[in-house]
């Protein structure tokens, strides 16, 4: 896959999100993580690369005591079981703040007209 320069890139508790021309990478990492990942086995992707045309819908989850996280629907893609924390650290979302999300509403703005640039039915 060639992704070629990056367009926009977001660092948050969840690890960083990246935009390429034609994907997005999820790269997890950090102490958030990997203490999530420790207290409550949810065993994801470390690194989730998606391709932007294969891209059905961005969804900003919301929590009104939980961190909002943004969930990236394709075929194939994990289907919401429910449970915060897996849905939160499934390979197809991203968190990213307890209190400021107004950068990852930015980036899922980013992320939908790139997927519509590259032909994704959205």
């Amino acid at each position: 896959m060639r992704r070629g320069p990056r367009l926009a890139a977001l660092s948050g508790m969840g690890g960083r999100l990246v935009l390429y021309r034609d994907c997005i990478r999820i790269v997890r990492h950090g102490p958030w993580f990997t203490a999530v990942n420790l207290l409550h086995h949810v065993e994801r992707e470390i690194e989730t690369t998606i391709l932007l045309d294969r891209l059905v819908a961005v969804h900003l989850v919301r929590s009104l005591l939980l961190v909002q996280f943004l969930r990236f629907t394709y075929a194939g893609a994990p289907v919401p079981t429910g449970h915060y924390l897996r849905d939160a650290f499934a390979e197809n979302a991203f968190l990213f703040s307890l209190v400021d999300n107004r950068p990852l509403l930015a980036m899922k703005a980013r992320i939908v007209d790139a997927a519509r640039a590259r032909g994704a039915q959205m």
